[in-house]
């Protein structure tokens, strides 16, 4: 784009232009035309940054001369090189159009566009009148971006102006020069009332989401189309590139002084001025950058794909087009901004094995406007490139040219940061890493093995490649014998950067042992984790208690792991009408002569019970109630006598207190009774005044059981009432942990991932009688100063690592350090 326009910009509320001649005594027979009649209108949906916004455009057909005020023309006639070459808006023309001084309706945004591909126009000039005063003539820059040739773009293609932004205008003169004198055809003005200063007035900005495409660490957070509303019902089919061998960067030329919360206003004024304007299937760049560096994304399908973008006449194809807002002619462009320039370069480079520092083979296609590089011409062009570089045009600005080579040295330390981090699942000794790191240019990299249970170095690696490259460790110590048992930190120092893999050689459940005070208790899916902590929790026994594995059925489970423990009991899982295979192997293993259903029928079918008697089984026994809350207090009756108990919400919601109290529960033989978060069960008040419960500690905060329910358990029983509750459900199992611990013991803990559907994992664990602690994927440090704290020894990790990562199995192993 050029210099001196103001870039077409927002979506807000539009008014239909009146023209009103200001000078009178116009020639009748060479009477200049502003058609007020809307040629096309569109409306969108409300936008953040202003209420009460409206997108709309007017298209206004311009034609003859208004003699009136031939007298009043006072022209700029100054021009600007474009790197040694004159821009098309730099030649004087012979005057074509025109119009007498209009009032308007009040608008914002103007560009002129005309139907004639072949039109010779020289220059542009407008007059708009803002707070009542006229400005001065100012020429808007002729655009050099167009589709190629051949494609459905080119075909409703209008050449025009870029978009001048004119905030609060409600005036309108143009004029208009050819090389031969005669008006283009189809000549017109198209006005955006974009909502500029109501934009300015209110302030709100929009909060850039996560793009989440990989190479992950190079994709930055951007406003969305969503975001910045564009209206999806204007845009149309376009065509898609298959690989982006450059970047061209341009500037939208227009105020540099908008504030943060008007940039997106004007991103959906120059995307509406390429739509209803330049007759465009979309914007015609695919990203945009504001001046405090937000980015924003433009044509649809730039985050994950490749549209065929309108950015760069002749080279749209395999390249991508990044705009600057603003005009940096003579402005300079703030750093901010050349960082996310060069953050969304150095991104999609990347993704196709391009150095930002490089050049790029490319071909000039029909619609070239540079004067040497015409169509059919082909050579080496650099990745980051102005849009100068490929078009006559001063764009993007001397001033952000200049710093073009700023923007590749950035872009490059982007791309050099760039490391893929892959961690191996938990396995036996002897299970290699394999990571990746990535560089454009062939650079070498080392990496260093440390042992995270005593921090010592135990391997170096070094190696070199070209893109992406590999990094492999076998799990062998630097003599080549077998490293042992344990989690391993892998550093990968590539470019100057430090990063870090975790890998675990961790020895299964079951094996014997622990490396470095960890073992990971996990299996295929979670009937063979249930199998493996059952196996840790009874080795044999002749009793199991059988509860429902799947997730919807999840509740009865949460009440039996006391009263499994009290059996000396696994607790092991089913599906309703079949027994999955690592549970059948289980029973078989074991032989009980006793199997427990707990849970209705609903949830453990009838077919249950002759599958069991086909396995062995003499005696199946059942305990459920009529709902949740009964099948919890039958559960508690069978329990032997005790004053105290827990009460936990049995809502879907807040299933995960009593999943995690369930090991201390059973390490004290208390009972967990279920409540409703707003008011005590019936049959969960009967049975703890049967048992004569005097001790009630209630898991949760006053969202699942609230300070009624904990009246109600006072009032009713004369019970001695606390409660055991943290800022989150994280917190809450510390919570339950720290009071627990001096009676049930410290040394051995389970952690496993707090997620509702990981909840089964914990509630299989209950049995073993043990504190309870639960983690986020990535991992809490309150849970790691916690084992810090109180001088854990052992923790038994319950799940594999797509729940509970080596990472985070790291963090655990250095507190106990």
């Amino acid at each position: 784009m050029r210099r001196r326009t103001l870039t077409a910009v927002v979506a807000a509320l539009v008014t239909a232009l009146v023209a009103t001649p200001a000078s009178a005594g116009a020639d009748a027979g060479a009477a200049a035309v502003l058609d007020p009649t809307p040629v096309a209108t569109s409306a969108s949906a409300t936008v953040p940054v202003a209420a009460d916004s409206t997108s709309r455009t007017t298209s206004l057909p311009l034609a003859g001369i208004d003699r009136a005020s031939l007298p009043d023309l006072s022209l700029p006639v100054e021009v600007e090189p474009s790197d040694g070459t004159l821009g098309p808006q730099s030649r004087l023309g012979t005057l074509a159009v025109l119009t007498p001084a209009s009032t308007t309706a009040g608008f914002d945004v103007l560009g002129v566009t005309w139907s004639d591909q072949r039109a010779d126009v020289t220059r542009v000039l407008v007059r708009t009148r803002e707070a009542g005063t006229w400005s001065d003539w100012t020429p808007v820059d002729l655009d050099a971006e167009q589709p190629d040739a051949g494609t459905p773009e080119a075909a409703t293609n209008r050449p025009g102006t870029e978009p001048m932004v004119r905030s609060g205008s409600d005036g309108l003169q143009v004029r208009v020069e050819t090389a031969t004198g005669a008006a283009p055809a189809g000549l017109a003005a198209t006005l955006v009332d974009v909502g500029l200063e109501q934009a300015a007035r209110e302030g709100t900005t929009l909060v850039p989401s996560e793009s989440g495409l990989a190479p992950s660490r190079l994709a930055p957070s951007l406003v969305t189309r969503a975001q910045w509303h564009a209206d999806e019902s204007l845009r149309k089919p376009i065509l898609w590139n298959s690989t982006i061998k450059a970047v061209v960067v341009h500037h939208t030329v227009n105020s540099n002084t908008y504030s943060q919360a008007q940039a997106p206003a004007l991103v959906r004024g120059i995307y509406l001025y390429h739509i209803k304007g330049r007759g465009w299937s979309d914007v015609g760049y695919h990203f945009l950058v504001d001046r405090f560096g937000t980015v924003y994304e433009g044509r649809a399908g730039s985050i994950d794909k490749i549209p065929l973008g309108v950015h760069s006449g002749g080279f749209n194809t395999d390249t991508i087009g990044i705009a600057m807002i603003g005009d940096f002619t003579s402005y300079t462009p703030p750093d901010a901004a050349l960082r996310s320039v060069a953050q969304v370069a150095a991104w999609k480079l990347a993704t196709y094995g391009r150095d930002p520092l490089g050049t790029a083979i490319l071909t000039a296609r029909e619609g070239s406007t540079h004067p040497i590089r015409k169509p059919g011409w082909t050579g080496p062009l650099p990745t980051i490139m102005g849009h100068r570089d490929a078009g006559s045009t001063a764009c993007p600005g001397q001033l952000l040219y200049n710093r073009l080579n700023l923007v590749r040295d950035y872009a490059a330390q982007q791309v050099q940061r760039a490391q893929a981090r892959v961690a191996t699942a938990a396995g036996p000794p002897g299970t290699p890493l394999v990571a990746e790191v990535y560089g454009v240019r062939s650079e070498s990299w080392t990496a260093t093995v440390r042992s995270v249970c005593d921090a010592t170095v135990v391997r170096t690696l070094a190696g070199a490649g070209r893109g992406w490259a590999p990094v492999s460790w076998d799990q062998r110590l630097g003599d080549g014998t077998q490293a042992p048992a344990g989690v391993y930190e892998v550093q990968i120092t590539h470019l100057g950067v430090t990063d870090s893999v975790f890998v675990e050689a961790l020895p299964k459940g079951g094996s014997g042992g622990e490396a470095c005070g960890i073992a990971r208790w996990g299996g295929a899916d979670r009937w063979a984790t249930a199998a493996a902590i059952g196996r840790l929790a009874q080795r044999t026994s002749d009793e199991v208690v059988l509860v429902a594995g799947t997730q919807s059925s999840i509740v009865d489970g949460l009440v039996a792991a006391p009263f499994a423990r009290w059996r000396s009991a696994p607790v092991l899982l089913s599906e309703q009408d079949a027994l999955p295979a690592a549970t059948v192997a289980e029973i078989k293993r074991r032989s009980p002569s006793t199997v427990w259903l707990v849970g209705g029928k609903g949830v453990l079918g009838p077919k249950l019970v002759k599958q069991l008697r086909k396995l062995g089984v003499d005696e199946v026994r059942r305990i459920a109630g009529a709902d949740r809350y009964g099948t919890a207090a039958a559960v508690a009756a069978r329990m032997p006598a005790s004053s105290s108990a827990v009460v936990a919400s049995g809502a879907q919601a807040n299933l995960v207190d009593a999943a995690t109290v369930g090991g201390a529960a059973a390490a004290r033989e208390m009972p967990i009774v279920l409540t409703a978060p707003h008011n005590l069960p019936a049959v969960s008040r009967d049975v703890l005044t049967k048992r004569g419960v005097r001790d009630v500690t209630i898991v949760g905060g006053t969202g699942a059981v609230s300070d009624g329910v904990a009246d109600a358990l006072r009032s009713s029983l004369g019970a001695d009432v606390r409660r055991l509750a943290g800022d989150d459900r994280y917190g809450t199992a510390l919570a339950t942990a720290s009071a627990f611990a001096e009676k049930v013991g410290t040394a051995r803990v389970t952690v496993a991932n707090g997620a509702d559907s990981s909840l089964i994992d914990s509630v299989t664990a209950g049995a073993l009688g043990r504190l309870a602690l639960i983690v986020p994927f990535t991992g809490d440090a309150r849970v790691t100063a916690w084992l810090d704290k109180n001088a854990v020894t052992t923790v038994d990790v319950v799940g594999g690592a797509g729940v509970v990562p080596p990472s985070t199995v790291a963090e655990f192993a250095r507190a106990m350090r």
